[in-house]
Order: C-alpha cells, then sequence, then structure tokens
C-alpha cells in the first residue's frame, strides 16, 4: 500500500509543481503596445527543446533562462537565437507591422508582472544576417532610456516616444524594429521584445536637402566666373581709343599709297 501511495503522491506533487512553474516563470514583464512579435509555427519548429514550452513564457520569461533549457538530443535550427536581441523572433509575412511617422510622437505600453528594477531601453533595431543566416539585431537608434525601471509590478504602463527623421531604411516590412529592451542588474536577467515597425516621413526630406546644397555651392563659381567675363569685355569696351587707332592705321595706309604712286609715275617717265 504504502509503495504504490508514495508515488501516487509524488506524482500529485509534481503535477501541482509543474502547474505553478509557469506563473512564476511567465510573472516577469513585456511591451504590448505597439503589437508584439507573436510565437509562430515557424519558432516553434526552429526552436528546438523550447517547442515545449508555452506561449507566455516564451515572450514573457528572461532569454538567459530560456537560453539554458537548450538540449543537444533536440537542437534548434542553425539560424535560430534566442539572443538575438528579439528572444529569438524575426520578421514573419504573417506578424503584425506598425506604421510610424518619423517625427511624430506614438504611445509605448508595457506590463509588469513581477518587478525586477533594472533599466529599459527603447530602441529602432535593423536586422544583420551572418554567413550562417542567422539574423541578429542592431540599435540604429535609441529613442528613450527609463532608468530605474520596473520597481513595482501593476497593470498596463505607458510613455510616448518619437523616431527622428535622421532614421532611414524603415520604409518596408521586415526593414526595422522595434525593441523594447529591458534588464535587470539585480537579477542578472533580460526581457526584450519587439515589435515589426514601417517608418514613413524620414530619409527622404533629408537626403533631398543635403543634395541640394551641393548644386547650390557649384552654381556659385559659375556666377563667379561670369564676373570676370564681364570684366574682360569691358576692357573691350573701354578701348575705345582704339577705334581712333584704326583710323590712324588707316591714315597711316594713305601715305603708303601716295607714295607708290609717284614711284610708278616715274618708272612710266624713264621708260618713255
Amino acid at each position: 500500500m504504502k509503495p504504490t501511495a508514495f508515488p501516487s503522491f509524488t506524482a500529485a506533487i509534481m503535477a501541482v509543481l509543474l502547474a505553478a512553474a509557469p506563473s512564476s516563470v511567465n510573472a516577469h514583464g513585456q511591451m504590448t503596445n505597439p503589437t508584439p512579435r507573436p510565437i509562430s509555427q515557424q519558432y516553434r519548429a526552429d526552436c528546438g527543446a523550447l517547442s515545449g514550452a508555452g506561449d507566455q513564457e516564451l515572450q514573457y520569461a528572461p532569454v538567459e533562462l530560456l537560453s539554458s533549457r537548450a538540449q543537444a538530443d533536440r537542437p534548434a535550427a542553425d539560424t535560430f537565437n534566442i539572443m538575438n536581441g528579439c528572444r529569438g523572433t524575426v520578421y514573419e509575412t504573417n506578424n503584425t507591422v506598425t506604421e510610424l511617422t518619423a517625427g511624430v510622437s506614438f504611445d509605448v505600453e508595457w506590463v509588469i508582472q513581477a518587478p525586477h528594477p533594472g533599466t529599459m531601453v527603447l530602441s529602432v533595431v535593423k536586422p544583420s544576417t551572418d554567413s550562417s543566416g542567422t539574423i541578429t539585431y542592431e540599435s540604429v537608434a535609441e529613442l528613450l532610456t527609463i532608468d530605474p525601471f520596473a520597481e513595482t509590478s501593476g497593470g498596463n504602463t505607458s510613455t510616448t516616444a518619437t523616431i527622428p527623421t535622421s532614421v532611414i531604411g524603415c520604409g518596408s516590412a521586415g526593414d526595422c524594429a522595434l525593441q523594447f529592451y529591458w534588464h535587470s542588474d539585480l537579477a542578472s536577467q533580460t526581457y526584450p521584445t519587439c515589435a515589426d515597425i514601417v517608418v514613413t516621413g524620414s530619409g527622404s526630406s533629408g537626403e533631398s536637402t543635403s543634395m541640394a546644397a551641393p548644386a547650390a555651392t557649384t552654381a556659385t563659381p559659375t556666377g563667379t566666373t561670369v564676373a570676370p567675363a564681364a570684366t574682360t569685355s569691358s576692357p573691350t569696351a573701354t578701348t575705345a581709343p582704339s577705334t581712333s587707332s584704326p583710323a590712324n592705321a588707316a591714315k597711316t595706309q594713305a601715305p603708303s599709297d601716295s607714295s607708290t604712286l609717284p614711284e610708278k609715275c616715274t618708272r612710266r617717265q624713264r621708260r618713255v
């Protein structure tokens, strides 16, 4: 009786612990607006041993904990990287893409289920692919930093942020993402969230302005070159005395003609 009851009791305890484990693991936090990337079927196919975890755990748990669950007998795909800056997620065509306008503020919302005091940095990031096809995300613009962050838990919290007009190359889905990067030194844990975005109203105006400046500079020397030309024609106009010079030249030629005539006459006279 006792031997059979003990395993039954143990199984019951394990069931309780397993049921409780996700709540403790998931009780952290993430960005909720703009819409974060989902845990897709492709993600589960690529993530190896993490495929058995629930969506909430994969979206909320610290990436250091998720990374430690790798198993040699259930390897992840070569292109999968839980530490890629977006907890292993990448752009997929079914993802929700939020359109933001550079220079215009937008709302950012998040939820903290368990306080782990630290710092949150909100950035625009771009994907970088290595030779094996693994994607990592690199920051191209930091929008805001909140420090201290997540000192208390609670419902949704929000703030506003603005993407600078200097950010370019985010015009198509997949070009850029908004990264919510919360790190706690106290817990030695990181909780990143990424949302797919496209950015309008940036780059084009900045580029056209910079291109116009050299054109204006080039036109200035051209105008300066014309000035000497005008100065050159000015002496020509001023050489009114040269008008008298041709006249003098004509006068000079007259005597030479008259001097020629006597010579002809003299020759005729000699022939006669």
